[in-house]
């Protein structure tokens, strides 16, 4: 099975193929949000690369959300025009998970990916590294003061919103920080796509939607 594996989430493009056997091309670069522009040229070069036609695809996983508005519609956009063309399934992955996926290796911690949010808040989950990346709390869009409330026991955090809101993390004695490459990598969106795809927890195209978090109806700007 052949998957590919699509991020669009923050300021890094990423695009993957991968199969059961690994990475087979992949691309991450941290552009300038010109994403519109590079997404689909990035996939035409791996699929020649990888001597592939789009039609060989057999899955595209997604990064869902929460993160940049405009990344994650052009995402959306991009995966449903190839849907609507070729009838290729859709996965949709959760983009805190997939930087969780970065840390996998720190078991000693429960786990927080931050990213920032605007207006004084950041998107985070916690995580229990000991118990493979389990999920502990929904997806929260929150101030950090509320998000220290919630953490009790030693809690590696890591994110785009760790340099913003470094001082105020440390100032709780449970919180370690990570300034270790963090982004969510195109090919962990492909993984976690392919055990999915396995399993034929494909998401209906007509009603995949950015996870924004944010209320519908609100302008978030800086």
């Amino acid at each position: 099975m052949k998957i590919l594996g699509i991020d669009t989430s923050t300021k890094f493009l990423g695009a993957a193929i991968i199969d059961e056997r690994g990475v087979l091309a992949g691309y991450q670069d941290e552009g300038d949000l010109k994403h519109y522009a590079t997404l689909v040229p990035t996939i035409d070069r791996l699929l020649k690369k990888c001597h592939l036609k789009l039609k060989n695809i057999d899955a595209i996983a997604l990064s869902i959300g929460p993160g940049s508005f405009t990344g994650l519609r052009i995402g959306v956009a991009t995966c449903k025009g190839i849907n609507m063309a070729l009838g290729i399934p859709i996965v949709a992955i959760p983009t805190l998970d997939v930087i969780a996926e970065n840390f996998s290796d720190e078991k000693n911690y429960m786990l927080c990916p931050l990213l920032d949010a605007k207006k004084k808040k950041v998107y985070a989950c916690l995580f229990d590294g000991k118990r493979g990346l389990k999920r502990l709390t929904d997806y929260m869009l929150l101030d950090v003061a509320s998000l220290l409330k919630k953490i009790k026991n030693p809690t590696l955090i890591f994110g785009d919103a760790v340099g913003l809101y470094k001082d105020s993390l440390e100032k709780n004695s449970y919180v370690n920080v990570s300034t270790k490459s963090w982004y969510p990598r195109a090919e962990i969106v492909a993984r976690l796509g392919l055990a999915k795809a396995r399993k034929r927890k494909f998401t209906n195209p007509d009603r995949l939607a950015p996870m924004y978090l944010h209320s519908k109806y609100c302008q978030v700007k800086k």
